[in-house]
């Protein structure tokens, strides 16, 4: 009886720790300079053990990672576009082969001053070099309104989480 016990806490404790390595970590992040069009909250990349340390998530070469973030808008828009850019002091870099159907990761049409999220799966390709970017990200309205934050990455060629 007593090992049947021991058999069941084992159990749980490893689907414990199996839902606690997938969850998501809230990560640090900063509005894009200009107008606030958005409040932005609950911004996470899974997986990222590094936000816990408050450091910039580490990405594979190779892998996929999902981004998701929670928005309100000052604005209503039937139909949004996401724009994701590496971006620098002196200009921003399009981020090869994003899907920019916005609609497609989030309920469109958004209203004013109404919560929703989008969560996005990015694939970090090969071609990426590896290094720590600045990543621009937009969800932009059909007028031109914006969500817009700045977060950041650090792509490495080393072999994948296990």
């Amino acid at each position: 009886m007593k090992s049947c016990y021991y058999q069941v806490i084992f159990s749980c404790a490893l689907v414990a720790l199996s839902l606690h390595s997938v969850t998501a970590e809230v990560i640090n992040f900063r509005e894009c300079p200009g107008e606030a069009k958005c409040v932005l909250t609950d911004v996470s990349i899974t997986p990222c053990p590094e936000a816990a340390e408050g450091r910039a998530c580490t990405v594979y070469s190779g892998s996929n990672v999902t981004i998701s973030f929670d928005f309100t808008p000052a604005f209503s828009s039937n139909e949004l576009t996401a724009d994701v850019y590496w971006t620098q002091p002196a200009l921003d870099l399009p981020f090869i082969g994003m899907d920019p159907a916005a609609c497609k990761y989030t309920a469109c049409p958004v209203t004013k001053d109404t919560k929703q999220n989008y969560s996005y799966d990015l694939n970090i390709k090969k071609s990426y070099p590896a290094r720590q970017y600045d990543v621009k990200w937009k969800l932009v309205g059909e007028n031109g309104d914006e969500c817009c934050m700045i977060l950041q990455i650090n792509i490495t060629k080393k072999k994948k989480r296990t």
